[in-house]
C-alpha cells in the first residue's frame, strides 16, 4: 500500500512538473472546459511502528487496568485524504492486543458515514489463586475434598473458621490453580447521516458491545463460609438509533427512536459448597437446621440469580427556537420502556427444603407466583431551558428538568423465602416497586457592571418523590454566587459560593423497623442536611511567557435532621493548589503544580442485639468513626519541540500520596478498650509515582525514530488485600501472593498490592 500511494504521488508530481516545463516552452490555447472546483489533494499520514517490551512486576493487572501493553509490536497508523467535496479519515492503533483500535469516516457531499471498532480489557489480577472449575453457568469443588470436609476427616480443612485453622491453612490450598481474572469489552459501531435537503437531515447509528472473561462475585452459604468467585461473563448489549432533524435560521426540530437490547447468556450462578458435599439433613423434623444460616449446616450447592436479559426504548423530540431580543428557547422530551420477563429461579436448590415434609408447613414455597418476571418500567424525561441576554449588561439562564420513573412490575409475594439456601422464612413480604418523581429548576441571572467582570445570582431547588425510603419527599434548596474577571491582561479571578438545605416530608418510621434498623438512624442519601461549597481560582500573568495560578475549595455537609442520631452526621472537604506555567520562547514549555487534599467525616453507630434487647435504647454501646484522608499531588512537565534541531521532546512526572486514617472512638469503644478486646482498624496508604518521556528525532520531514518510556509505581498498605500472611498492614508485611483462604472465606485474593510498572517504545515514523 505504502509503495502503492508513493507510486501514484510521485506520478502526479512527475505529471505537474512536465505540465510546467511544456507551458514554459509554448502558450497553448484557452482552455474552454467547464470548471470543476480544485483537484483532491494526495493521501496524507502517518506510520509509527516499532517494538514495545515491558519490564513491569509485582501486581501488573493493576498498572494495565484498562490496557494490554505485553511485550511485542508497537503499532499505530492513520491516513486521510480531502477532496473539494469530501474528506475521508482512517487509523488503527494496538493491532492484535486487547485494546486494539480501528476506525473509518467519510464526509461528502450530503453524506456522512463512520465505523470504529475498540477493545477494552479490564484486569483484576494475573496471579489469582481459585480451587473452582468452571463449566457454563456452574462452579465446582473436588467432590472427595468436600466429603472428607463434611465428615470432619483428619487433616482436613475447608473455610477456616477459628485462628488455628487459619494458621494450618484450607486444604483448597493445595487444589488452587493460578489463572488471570480479566475481562474484555469488544465494540464496534456504525453511523450514518444524510442531508435529504438544505434543511432537513436523517441519521442512524448501531453499536454492539460483547463482554466476556471473569470477574470477582461474591457469594455465602452461612456468615462463617462466605466465597470470591471467578464470576463467567457472555453478555452482548446492541444499540440502535435513528431520528430525523429539520433546522433553518430560526429553530431546528428533531424526533429520535433509541433502542437498547442485554442479551445475557449467563442468567444463573451454581457454585459447589465448600463445606458439604450434600445438603445438610437432621433426620428429624424440621429435618434443616434453623441455624443453617449461621453455622452452615445448609446446602451443598448454591444458586443465584444474575443480570437478565432485558431491553428499553426511548422516543423522544428535541427543538429550538430563537426568540427576540438574542434569546433562545430550547426543550427536550422523552418517552421510555425498560421490560425484561426472563424465567425466575425456584426458591432454593436445598433439595431438604424442597422435600414435602417442609413445604407442608411453608405453603409459599411450593411453587412461585409467576414463572417469569413480567417487569416493566416507563419512564417520561423532560428538560426545557431559557437563555437570554438582551444587553450586554444582563443575561438571564433558566432550566427545568422532570424526570418520573414509573414501576409497573406486578406485585410478587415473597412473604415466605429461604434465606442462605439454608433456612425457610416467614419474614419477609412482597417485592417494593420503587417509583420517582423528580423535579428540578435552576436559575442564573448575569450582570456586566464593571469591565471585565460579571456577577451572578442563583437559585435552584431540586425536589425527588420517592416510595419505599425514609422520606417520601426531598427537597434541596440551593442559593448561589459567582464572580468571574475574565479578560484583564494580567489577573483572571473566578469564585462562587453556594448553600443548600435539604428538607423531608413525609417521615415513614415503619421503613426503619420493618428491615431492623434503628429509629435513629438515616441513611446518608435520604436524610435532611445542610451544605456549604465555596471554590475560588485565581490566575496571574505579569508576563505572556509565564502564569501563576491558585485555586481553593472547600465543603461541609451537616446532617441535622430531627432525631438523626445514628449514621452519617458530617462531611468536610478541602483542596488547594499552586502551580506555574513557563514558555520561555515559543519551543519550549514547562510547569509545576502542587495540591493538597483533606477529608474527613463523622459516623455513628450503635453496637447492640435487636429489640427488645435492652441494648437497643443504650446509648452507652454507641461508637463513632472518624474516617480521615490527606492526600498530596505533584505534577511537572517539560517540553520541547524542535527546540532542539529536528527534535520534539516531551516528559511528564505525577506524584501522589495518600494516607488514610480510621479513628475510633465513644463509649463502647472506651469499654472495650478498657476490657483488651478492641484492636483499631490500620491506616490505609498509598503512594504511586509516574514519568512518561517521548523523544522524536527526525531525518527528514517524513522520515523520524522515537524512543518513549513509561514508569509507573505504587506502593500501598491496605488491609483489605489479603497475601500469604493474612490482611496487608493488619497481621504481617505484604508478599505480593494473594491468599486464596482466610479466617471465614475463599477468596480470589484480589485486591489492590504494589507494583512497578515498566514500559518502552522503540519507533519507526513514517509520514507522506
Amino acid at each position: 500500500m505504502r509503495n502503492r500511494l508513493t507510486t501514484v504521488t510521485a506520478a502526479l508530481l512527475l505529471a505537474s512538473a512536465n505540465l510546467v516545463f511544456a507551458q514554459q516552452q509554448a502558450p497553448t490555447p484557452a482552455d474552454t472546459t467547464p470548471a470543476t472546483g480544485p483537484a483532491a489533494m494526495p493521501w496524507t499520514g502517518t506510520i509509527d511502528f516499532g517494538f514495545r517490551p515491558d519490564m513491569s512486576s509485582g501486581n501488573i493487572a493493576q498498572y494495565e487496568r484498562f490496557r494490554d501493553l505485553q511485550d511485542g509490536a508497537f503499532t499505530r497508523v492513520s491516513i486521510a485524504r480531502e477532496g473539494d467535496s469530501y474528506l475521508f479519515n482512517a487509523g488503527a492503533r494496538n493491532i492484535g492486543y486487547d485494546d486494539q483500535e480501528y476506525f473509518a469516516d467519510y464526509h461528502g457531499g450530503r453524506a456522512k458515514v463512520a465505523f470504529f471498532f475498540d477493545g477494552t480489557p479490564l484486569n483484576y489480577g494475573y496471579n489469582n489463586p481459585s480451587p473452582w472449575s468452571i463449566s457454563g453457568n456452574t462452579l465446582t469443588l473436588d467432590t472427595a475434598t468436600r466429603t472428607a470436609i463434611q465428615n470432619r476427616a483428619p487433616g482436613y480443612i475447608g473455610v477456616p473458621i477459628s485462628a488455628a485453622q487459619v494458621a494450618a491453612g484450607s486444604t483448597y490450598q493445595g487444589l488452587s490453580r493460578v489463572f488471570e481474572l480479566t475481562s474484555k469489552r469488544e465494540t464496534a459501531g456504525f453511523m450514518a447521516s444524510l442531508n435529504a435537503t438544505s434543511d432537513v437531515s436523517v441519521d442512524f447509528a448501531f453499536q454492539t458491545a460483547k463482554k466476556d472473561g471473569y470477574q470477582p462475585w461474591g457469594a455465602a452459604f452461612a456468615f462463617n463460609n462466605a466465597a470470591e468467585l471467578p464470576l463467567p461473563l457472555d453478555n452482548r448489549t446492541n444499540d440502535f438509533s435513528a431520528g430525523v432533524e429539520w433546522a433553518s435560521q430560526q429553530g431546528m426540530l428533531r424526533l429520535a427512536w433509541g433502542a437498547s437490547w442485554f442479551n445475557n447468556d449467563i442468567q444463573t450462578l451454581v457454585w459447589d459448597n465448600p463445606n458439604r458435599a450434600t445438603d445438610y439433613n437432621r433426620g428429624v423434623a424440621p429435618f434443616y437446621d434453623p441455624s443453617g444460616y449461621s453455622n452452615g449446616n445448609g446446602p451443598g450447592r448454591g444458586q443465584m440469580s444474575l443480570a437478565p436479559s432485558n431491553n428499553m426504548n426511548v422516543i423522544s423530540a428535541t427543538g429550538m427556537y430563537k426568540l427576540p431580543y438574542r434569546s433562545t428557547f430550547t426543550g427536550t422530551f422523552a418517552y421510555s420502556t425498560s421490560k425484561q420477563d426472563e424465567e425466575l429461579i425456584p426458591w432454593t436448590i436445598n433439595s431438604v427444603i424442597n422435600s414435602p415434609a417442609v413445604l407442608a408447613n411453608f405453603h409459599g414455597l411450593q411453587s412461585l407466583e409467576r414463572p417469569t418476571a413480567e417487569a416493566e418500567v416507563r419512564g417520561i424525561n423532560a428538560q426545557f431551558s431559557f437563555n437570554s441576554r438582551p444587553n450586554r449588561y444582563v443575561g438571564l439562564n433558566a432550566r427545568y428538568r422532570y424526570n418520573d420513573r414509573d414501576n409497573r412490575t406486578p406485585a410478587f409475594d415473597a412473604t415466605e423465602y429461604v434465606r442462605f439456601d439454608a433456612v425457610p422464612e416467614e419474614t419477609g413480604g412482597e417485592i417494593e416497586p420503587y417509583d420517582i418523581t423528580h423535579n428540578q429548576f435552576d436559575a442564573t441571572a448575569t450582570f456586566n457592571l464593571v469591565r471585565y467582570t460579571a456577577f451572578r445570582v442563583g437559585y435552584a431547588r431540586d425536589a425527588m418523590e420517592h416510595n419505599h425510603r425514609g422520606f417520601e419527599t426531598l427537597t434541596d434548596n440551593t442559593l448561589r454566587v459567582s464572580v468571574d474577571t475574565i479578560g484583564n491582561q494580567y489577573v483572571m479571578v473566578r469564585g462562587q459560593y453556594e448553600f443548600t438545605t435539604r428538607r423531608g416530608d413525609s417521615f415513614g418510621l415503619e421503613f426503619f423497623e420493618d428491615s431492623g434498623t434503628q429509629p435513629i438512624a438515616r441513611l446518608y442519601d435520604d436524610a435532611e442536611r445542610d451544605r456549604n461549597r465555596g471554590t475560588v481560582l485565581f490566575v496571574f500573568t505579569p508576563v505572556a511567557k509565564v502564569d501563576f495560578t491558585a485555586s481553593f475549595a472547600a465543603g461541609k455537609d451537616e446532617y441535622n435532621g430531627d432525631n438523626h442520631q445514628l449514621g452519617l452526621l458530617n462531611n468536610d472537604n478541602t483542596a488547594f493548589n499552586v502551580g506555574v506555567n513557563v514558555m520561555p520562547v515559543d519551543k519550549v514549555a514547562l510547569g509545576f503544580n502542587y495540591g493538597r487534599e483533606e477529608f474527613s467525616s463523622t459516623q455513628m453507630s450503635r453496637n447492640t442485639n435487636p429489640a427488645p434487647d435492652a441494648g437497643w435504647t443504650d446509648p452507652s454501646r454507641n461508637w463513632a468513626l472518624d474516617n480521615d484522608e490527606t492526600v498530596n499531588n505533584v505534577q511537572l512537565y517539560l517540553t520541547l519541540v524542535k527546540a532542539i534541531k529536528n527534535t520534539d521532546l516531551s516528559v511528564t512526572y505525577d506524584y501522589m500520596d495518600s494516607d488514610n486514617a480510621f479513628v475510633h472512638s465513644g463509649p463502647r469503644i472506651d469499654y472495650y478498650r478498657s476490657i483488651n478486646q478492641f484492636e483499631a482498624l490500620p491506616e490505609v496508604s498509598n503512594t504511586w509515582k509516574r514519568l512518561t518521556a517521548d523523544l522524536n528525532y527526525f531525518f527528514t520531514k517524513k522520515v523520524g525514530v522515537g524512543i518513549g518510556y513509561w514508569y509507573e509505581k505504587f506502593d500501598v498498605n491496605d488491609w483489605a488485600a489479603v497475601d500469604t500472611y493474612g490482611p496487608v498492614n493488619a497481621v504481617g508485611a505484604a508478599t505480593g501472593t494473594p491468599r486464596v483462604d482466610y479466617l471465614g472465606e475463599l477468596t480470589l485474593g484480589y485486591g489492590s498490592r504494589p507494583y512497578k510498572g515498566s514500559t518502552g517504545f522503540f519507533r519507526i515514523l513514517y509520514m507522506f
